[in-house]
């Protein structure tokens, strides 16, 4: 068990820094920043025993995202996993026609709709959303503010088979896609645990210093990690070491991809 244990701490290491180094100096793609979204496109990440075990449990999603300067008539979908049945389990919106409004749902039920103070989509600007379960305690962060932290007893999210999406959502059973993000995505992680309020909020300021924060058997909850630093045809890699890489769906010409500036 131990040398299973360091070859996978290993074998995520090396997937992180080569997500990190793998752009050369002379790279076109080293200032790539974030992936952009049209409203025709999202990302599906297939089921997988990770993804079902740290969403079962405690976890942590983790968006960094920007909108665009045209009015949201439908919800637009940030990051969602459903289940069986074809409800949410798991959902964050950008709210429909208020530009400072953000939803969550949660166990199909509403979490919150949250209207922001200084979130304006419709801005050319970056914004850190975060949604963390311990037990049955949730809570959830915009811009590192914790904005509702609460106990639900009874809450049994069980995704069954279902995919997992970004920039879309399902209205049914994986399938139906729709409610596309229209704007920018820089980055999303799937923690298989809980993240409080200090490391929120250091997350927040430091972005970019995820390896710094954490020692290897730090990273090993780490389920998924998207982080659109490179230009891909066909799917963004998951850089946590766990494959669970994220096709791209609908109109793959509708990608576009931010630099830095």
């Amino acid at each position: 068990m131990m040398v299973r244990h360091r070859f996978s701490t290993l074998f995520l290491m090396f997937g992180l820094l080569c997500g990190i180094f793998c752009c050369s100096p002379d790279s076109p793609d080293e200032t790539v920043v974030a992936m952009g979204f049209s409203g025709e496109h999202y990302l599906e990440i297939a089921n997988s025993a990770s993804i079902k075990a740290a969403t079962a449990g405690d976890f942590t999603i983790e968006i960094w995202a920007g909108g665009d300067t045209s009015r949201a008539e439908v919800a637009r979908t940030l990051v969602m996993v459903g289940n069986n049945d074809g409800g949410n389990e798991i959902a964050i919106y950008q709210g429909p026609e208020d530009s400072s409004m953000v939803v969550v749902f949660i166990d199909e039920q509403l979490f919150g709709r949250f209207y922001v103070t200084g979130l304006d989509w419709n801005a050319d600007e970056k914004h850190y959303l975060c949604l963390s379960r311990a037990a049955n305690f949730f809570a959830f962060y915009v811009d590192g503010r914790r904005l509702r932290s609460v106990e639900l007893a009874n809450t049994d999210l069980d995704i069954g088979t279902s995919n997992l999406l970004i920039g879309g959502d399902y209205d049914g059973f994986n399938s139906n896609p729709g409610n596309y993000w229209v704007g920018t995505i820089d980055e999303v992680r799937l923690w298989s645990k809980a993240i409080h309020s200090d490391e929120v909020s250091f997350h927040h300021r430091n972005p970019d210093k995820l390896t710094e924060h954490y020692s290897a058997d730090g990273l090993v909850p780490l389920k998924g990690l998207w982080r659109f630093n490179r230009k891909y045809s066909g799917f963004v890699p998951d850089e946590s070491g766990n494959d669970n890489h994220a096709v791209i769906r609908g109109n793959s010409e509708s990608v576009y991809w931010v630099m830095n500036k």
